[in-house]
């Protein structure tokens, strides 16, 4: 692929048949109900056709690893509904830090109705995403190419809600999602099975942001896809330290 066919996103007319669009809405619904999760006809649908676009565009650009639908209707979208049970408040604005090829954010977006701004440092991913929810006509979204540290010093304390998965230790992802939150704001952290050592500096990390851990939520992907833990912080206090911190200091020395 070039540079230049590189910037720009052209969506196909998606092929698949009824019978197989039928059967993985019928699918996902099901799971969806599994975790306590209610969605309309409409926003099964818009959730499987933001999977099927990632899927057409993953032929040319990598967006994801995860190329078989139906590992991708547990791994992807259903692991995004798991945040939704949890949500502090039902009026919102949220930010998706590194969002990937949409997940959480815009499953997130298509059942909350939301507004929410989609994260990633990674310029092609957010051309994709951004051509996706265009597609879907989610105008509650938009897709930002920013890095974290970046993007807060200009959006200070504007969201009430910060969700990630998957993508950084506990430590890190409370210092970038400090200076996103309002106080009083919610930090909703997908992980797998992360050692007791990542946990106890995650708890250092959150009381020199000016969080608190609410509480821990406990689920297990079904069909054997494995387990996550969400960890739920509130920002309730003033970080002890100033941020955010210069591009690239959270990963490089962790405040805990």
């Amino acid at each position: 692929m070039t540079e230049s066919s590189a910037r720009s996103i052209v969506l196909q007319p998606l092929e698949i048949s009824p019978a197989r669009m039928e059967s993985l809405c019928s699918r996902l619904n099901d799971l969806a109900q599994g975790i306590g999760v209610e969605m309309s006809c409409a926003q099964v649908a818009a959730c499987i056709e933001h999977l099927l676009y990632v899927d057409q565009i993953n032929s040319y650009i990598n967006l994801t690893r995860i190329t078989d639908l139906e590992d991708a209707l547990t791994l992807h979208i259903l692991d995004s509904l798991t945040l939704i049970p949890f949500l502090a408040v039902e009026q919102f604005s949220f930010v998706d830090m590194g969002t990937g090829a949409g997940f959480p954010g815009v499953p997130l977006g298509i059942i909350t109705g939301q507004h929410g701004v989609l994260l990633d440092s990674v310029g092609k991913k957010v051309k994709a995403v951004n051509a996706i929810i265009g597609q879907l006509g989610l105008s509650n979204l938009t897709a930002v190419h920013d890095r974290l540290e970046t993007f807060a010093q200009s959006h200070r304390a504007e969201a009430d809600v910060v969700v990630a998965r998957a993508l950084a230790q506990l430590p890190i992802l409370l210092e970038y999602a400090a200076p996103l939150l309002q106080r009083g704001g919610q930090l909703l952290v997908s992980k797998g099975n992360p050692d007791e050592d990542e946990v106890e500096r995650g708890r250092k990390a959150a009381r020199l942001c000016g969080f608190e851990m609410y509480d821990v939520h406990s689920i297990d992907l079904p069909g054997g896809y494995g387990h996550r833990e969400i960890y739920d912080f509130r920002l309730l206090h003033k970080p002890s330290v100033k941020l955010p911190r210069a591009d690239g200091m959270a990963r490089k020395q962790p405040l805990a």
